[in-house]
């Protein structure tokens, strides 16, 4: 079968071999997210998390050589076990928004995405779709895209 996506969005998918409420457990859980919602070789904080269908977060990953990335957000839909979309900004530590080229990112990088993640089971795995509206080309070039991998890849050793 094709898979359709659009070239302004970000797509991945990956198949755990773990239950679905266990995938999906690790992105609600706030210290399982904790765990994992890093690339590799940073460290996220968070000064909000509020996992739920109109609740919001401000986060911080740090790298050691780039430093902080703050980052707001609100949840605008959970369906357990089945999706989680949720709005994803460049902020400063006070949680305000900030334009994305103004904190050295991309020009061309939106000041706002829209991540929609969602969980089916096949045959006892659990399938996870993670779309993100912004040009895969330009996550791949901005470094997101391997992130997404990356954290993706950390999830897989706490839910495995």
């Amino acid at each position: 079968m094709e898979k359709t996506t659009s070239v302004e969005e970000v797509l991945i998918e990956e198949t755990f071999n773990a239950s679905i409420e266990r995938v999906f457990s690790a992105w609600t859980d706030p210290e399982k997210l904790m765990q994992w919602y890093a690339p590799e070789g940073c460290t996220i904080t968070f000064k909000k998390l509020d996992i739920r269908k109109g609740g919001s977060f401000h986060s911080c990953i740090t790298h050691p050589v780039h430093g902080a990335c703050w980052a707001i957000g609100e949840y605008l839909d959970i369906q357990p076990n089945k999706k989680i979309v949720f709005t994803l900004l460049n902020a400063d530590e006070n949680g305000e928004p900030v334009n994305p080229a103004d904190i050295g990112m991309d020009a061309d990088w939106p000041r706002q995405t829209l991540v929609t993640v969602t969980f089916s089971e096949e045959n006892g795995q659990t399938k996870l779709v993670l779309r993100q509206t912004v040009a895969q080309q330009l996550a791949k070039k901005t470094g997101a895209y391997p992130s997404w991998l990356q954290m993706l890849q950390h999830m897989r050793a706490i839910v495995e």
